[in-house]
C-alpha cells in the first residue's frame, strides 16, 4: 500500500522566522514613495529612517505572526492527539462547512441589499 503522503511538509519555526525577515526586506512601493517625497522635501536621511524602520517593522510582524501560527498548530495538534472525539464534535466537523457558506450567504445577501437600499434611496 501507498501510504505517505505527497503534501509539502508544514515550515518549522526556523523557516517562519527566516520568511518574516525575507518579508521585511521586500521593497515596497510606499517605500519608493517615502523616499520621494522625503527628497524632495531635502531630507533624504529621514526618508531612508522611515523606510529602514517600515522594513523592520514588517520582519517582526509577519515573524510574529508565523511563529505564533506555528505554536498555535503545534498546541492544537497536541490538544486534539490527546481527546477523543465524541459525537459532538464529529458534527460539529461536518456541519461547519455548511455553516459558514451560510453566514457568508446571509451577509453576501445583506449587503446586496443595503447597497440596492442607497441605490435607490
Amino acid at each position: 500500500p501507498h501510504t505517505h503522503s505527497h503534501l509539502p511538509p508544514a515550515p518549522g519555526l526556523r523557516g517562519v522566522v527566516l520568511l518574516g525577515f525575507a518579508g521585511g526586506l521586500v521593497p515596497s512601493p510606499s517605500a519608493v514613495v517615502v523616499l520621494v517625497g522625503a527628497a524632495a522635501l531635502g531630507q533624504a536621511w529621514f526618508g531612508f529612517l522611515l523606510v529602514l524602520a517600515y522594513g523592520a517593522g514588517l520582519a517582526l510582524t509577519l515573524t510574529g505572526a508565523g511563529f505564533l501560527a506555528v505554536r498555535l498548530r503545534e498546541t492544537t495538534t497536541r490538544r486534539l492527539t490527546r481527546r477523543p472525539r465524541g459525537r459532538l464534535l464529529a458534527r460539529v466537523q461536518r456541519a461547519a462547512p455548511l455553516g459558514t457558506a451560510a453566514v457568508v450567504f446571509v451577509l453576501g445577501c445583506g449587503l446586496l441589499l443595503r447597497g440596492a437600499a442607497t441605490a435607490l434611496g
